[in-house]
């Protein structure tokens, strides 16, 4: 199962102090999986830029996470982090293996600015 493309893209930012809006997203070719054993082919496609892909669990995949604006990250000890493929340099590949039970997911780059420039996208896992 192929399901996370950290790269380039329209996205909706969540812009606050010292944001800017940029053309990240992170793209997936499906936005649904069984529960159980998911892989994840993740590959930085940019050609200058670091990006990572978090697997949070969510009970509102349309609701904002908790957000530090002096770092520009999404604060990680907020929220359930299932997965992550630590940071990928450009055009590195990661593949993330996780058990993932039902219920709603969001795929997330938390480089510094990434998630508040679009790179968030929801993921949902069926029985």
């Amino acid at each position: 199962m192929h399901n996370g493309l950290p790269g380039y893209g329209w996205g909706p930012g969540l812009l606050g102090p010292n944001m800017v809006m940029s053309m990240m997203a992170i793209r997936i070719d499906r936005d649904t999986g069984k529960s159980g054993l998911v892989k994840f082919e993740v590959t930085n496609w940019s050609r200058s830029v670091p990006h990572e892909m978090l697997i949070v669990a969510v009970d509102n995949p349309a609701g904002q996470l908790p957000y530090d604006y002096d770092h520009a990250k999404v604060i990680e000890d907020q929220v359930k982090i299932l997965g992550d493929t630590s940071e990928l340099q450009p055009n590195v590949s990661h593949t993330l293996e996780v058990t993932l039970a039902p219920g709603s997911y969001l795929l997330v780059c938390n480089v510094p600015g990434h998630y508040a420039a679009g790179m968030a996208t929801p993921f949902r896992v069926t029985p």
